[in-house]
């Protein structure tokens, strides 16, 4: 599918201010990002071993939640160095480009008669949709750490338990 891997070809952002939550769920990678095994992120109480992966996770509670949030006019954005193409597992990913797709105001037959700057607007703006997702679910996460700062502590599913905790 020509259009899902043009949308995978993109860098995604997340806004600065929730790199303090990111790092404290993700294992510091060093100077290679993503070689920190399974092991590692236990020995170090991590739930994620990438950032792209609590990427992921906020993405998809912000689905979830159908809670996104617009990156602020002056926002710090960090940049990730990987595209969506190399992050995953593919399924979850393609499950995230599906489910934001199902939650954009793309029109598909209009779509196909669009030039390919037109389409790539279009896809800039999935990835705009995309971000502010994982903006609300981080925010969501952030929410939740003020609300009950000891949620995360010794609970083994409690990003489980966050997604089962879906408000309206």
């Amino acid at each position: 599918m020509e259009l899902l891997k043009k949308i995978k070809d993109k860098a995604t952002e997340y806004d600065s201010k929730f790199e303090e939550i990111i790092l404290k769920f993700t294992v510091g990678q060093g100077g290679k990002a993503g070689t920190t095994g399974e092991e590692a992120t236990f020995e170090q109480g991590k739930y994620f071993a990438t950032k792209f992966e609590i990427f992921m996770y906020a993405v998809m509670l912000g689905l979830r939640n159908d809670y996104r949030l617009a990156f602020a006019p002056k926002a710090k954005k960090i940049s990730f160095q990987y595209y969506m193409k190399h992050w995953t597992p593919v399924d979850l990913v393609d499950y995230i480009v599906m489910g934001t797709l199902s939650k954009s105001d793309i029109d598909f037959n209009a779509l196909e008669n669009k030039n390919e700057k037109e389409v790539d607007e279009e896809i800039l703006k999935l990835r705009k949709l995309i971000e502010e997702y994982a903006n609300g679910g981080f925010d969501k996460i952030r929410a939740k750490l003020e609300s009950e700062p000891n949620f995360f502590d010794n609970n083994d599913n409690c990003f489980i338990d966050l997604l089962d905790e879906k408000t309206k």
